[in-house]
């Protein structure tokens, strides 16, 4: 980088003059008769600046530190000399420190030095809106707590050093005049004080704000020039789209700053344990402050309360209609199971039938047993529909003794608590809609194969001899059983996934080709034993079934 332009003079002694140092006389404001005591903070990070004070100018005391600005604080501290050893050219013991410092002026950019100046002016009518300067790291003013006083500390190998010249010309300036200024400044080495917000609740409220937005906000402690502190909140959040607005926070008294704290870690708690409820947006309001919205309706520290009351009030109400929904299916669900156990008995038992027909067709006798076989079975279907009605009627009983215990609650914990228990009755209804539905299409499936085993019954002269034949026969309008969860999932991994085929439009050619290879493969007696397999385990429950399928 060119340390001077084309129009700027290159003459240290124009340089001088351009600050107002006289180097043969030598204002007394930079004499220190004794060094500054100064701990620094270990825990600081030097990248970022969060504490931004109003300082009097004349109260700063300048030291120099043959230094870099990326040296550790301590070891800067402890180089560092008084400015005025800086500025005595006659003295032999400080030759050194004077020729270091002739090179700082050489390396002064007074258009630089005049752009600060500028920006010192407008700080004076107002802070700027980031709260940050634009030339934070070349300040390098520091505070001791012990002596409650300011110092800058500025590293003499910084080419960047208008900082440091605008302070020296400034004091002067204001020695002579006898004014009083305050410049704004970032402070280095300083943590938050933590008289508005504790350290730990702004790391928290950084947390906060960054799952709303996504964007990480700065937060910074500013001292204003009536000496009063005040947390100011700067980040930025989606509006619309794409679309992206800055917005600040102001805080001066505690008080305020806890009751925001207590609003967005309560609106935190509800959206990351029951987002599934709540989906709270961001916007911007006419002060430029970051403001939260539910269903169109804002959400601040006055109406968050009675929002709380609200929302369990509805979600109470939920629950009874969730429990009720919950109390219906599970009554469809166990009619159902028993009319599926009833179809199913029905089915097995005409499959026996067919299965004892055949081996007692060949005498008169054995039609004879066929016959009196199917009167024994219509009396055991009896007994099982009797015994499925007990057991509907007892389940029915613990239902409607099963009531929702619901306690007066207030609290955010309380919403969070029944929107969990909301989150989980809702699942349970989900699950039982589903096998429903799954029941619902067995129970279809069964009609469609008790139908069509009665017709197979009704001509069975005129079929093969074989069970084959007739598991064939009856399950030839059978629909595919595939559970809604099932589908849900498969239709997860295919929008996961690079599709490789049209499932809709192609899965009947597929399987019309897997099917003619199996055919060709397997003989038939192969197949039958895979169509087999595919039916109820219960059907291999029949009698002499092994000696028939050999």
């Amino acid at each position: 980088m060119k340390s001077n332009t084309k129009n700027e003079p290159n003459n240290i002694e124009e340089k001088l003059r351009n600050i107002k140092l006289d180097l043969k006389k030598i204002p007394n404001i930079f004499n220190i008769k004794e060094k500054i005591t100064y701990k620094p903070s270990q825990r600081y990070d030097n990248t970022n600046y969060k504490v931004y004070h109003y300082v009097d100018v004349e109260s700063i005391e300048i030291y120099l530190t043959p230094a870099t600005r990326l040296y550790e604080t301590s070891k800067k501290y402890k180089l560092a000399k008084p400015l005025i050893n800086y500025l005595q050219p006659n003295n032999e013991e400080f030759e050194k420190e004077h020729e270091e410092f002739l090179k700082m002026v050489e390396y002064l950019n007074l258009e630089r030095l005049e752009q600060i100046e500028k920006e010192q002016k407008e700080f004076q009518k107002k802070e700027p809106f980031e709260v940050k300067c634009s030339e934070n790291v070349t300040w390098a003013i520091y505070y001791s707590e012990k002596e409650n006083k300011y110092f800058m500390m500025f590293p003499t190998k910084e080419k960047q050093n208008e900082a440091l010249f605008f302070l020296i010309k400034k004091q002067i300036e204001l020695k002579k005049s006898r004014k009083k200024e305050m410049i704004y400044v970032p402070i280095s080495n300083m943590q938050y004080t933590g008289e508005i917000l504790k350290k730990s609740e702004i790391a928290d409220l950084e947390n906060f704000l960054w799952y709303f937005t996504k964007e990480w906000p700065q937060i910074y402690e500013v001292v204003q020039k009536d000496k009063n502190k005040c947390l100011k909140i700067i980040g930025s959040t989606q509006v619309y789209e794409r679309i992206k607005s800055s917005y600040k926070m102001n805080f001066t008294t505690k008080k305020e700053a806890s009751k925001y704290f207590k609003l967005i870690k309560t609106l935190f708690d509800l959206k990351s344990n029951a987002e599934e409820e709540y989906q709270i947006q961001t916007a911007i309001n006419e002060n430029a402050e970051i403001c939260f919205y539910f269903n169109h309706n804002e959400l601040s520290n006055e109406k968050i309360n009675d929002f709380i009351k609200t929302e369990i009030v509805n979600k109470k109400q939920k629950m009874e209609e969730i429990g009720y929904k919950n109390m219906i299916c599970k009554e469809k669900l166990a009619l159902l199971k028993e009319t599926i156990a009833k179809q199913n008995f029905e089915y097995l038992a005409k499959e026996k039938q067919i299965v004892t027909f055949l081996e007692c067709k060949k005498t008169f006798l054995g039609k004879l047993s066929y016959f009196f076989k199917s009167k024994k079975k219509k009396k055991e279907e009896e007994k099982i529909v009797n015994k499925k009605e007990v057991q509907l009627e007892k389940i029915t009983e613990e239902q409607q003794e099963e009531n929702i215990d619901v306690k007066e609650t207030n609290n955010i914990e309380d919403l969070i608590n029944i929107c969990e228990e909301l989150q989980i009755e809702k699942k349970n209804l989900k699950d039982k809609e589903i096998q429903i539905k799954t029941l619902v299409n067995k129970k279809e499936n069964l009609e469609r194969k008790i139908k069509n085993a009665t017709i197979y019954i009704n001509e069975i002269e005129s079929h093969k001899k074989s069970i084959f034949d007739f598991w064939k026969f009856t399950n030839k309008d059978e629909q595919p059983l595939l559970i809604e969860a099932e589908e849900q999932e498969s239709e997860e991994n295919i929008e996961n996934s690079n599709k490789s085929f049209s499932y809709e439009n192609e899965i009947e050619e597929l399987a019309r080709k897997i099917d003619l290879k199996q055919r060709n493969v397997f003989s038939n007696i192969e197949c039958n034993a895979i169509f087999a397999t595919y039916q109820d385990i219960d059907t291999f429950n029949i009698d002499r079934k092994e000696k028939k399928l050999k």
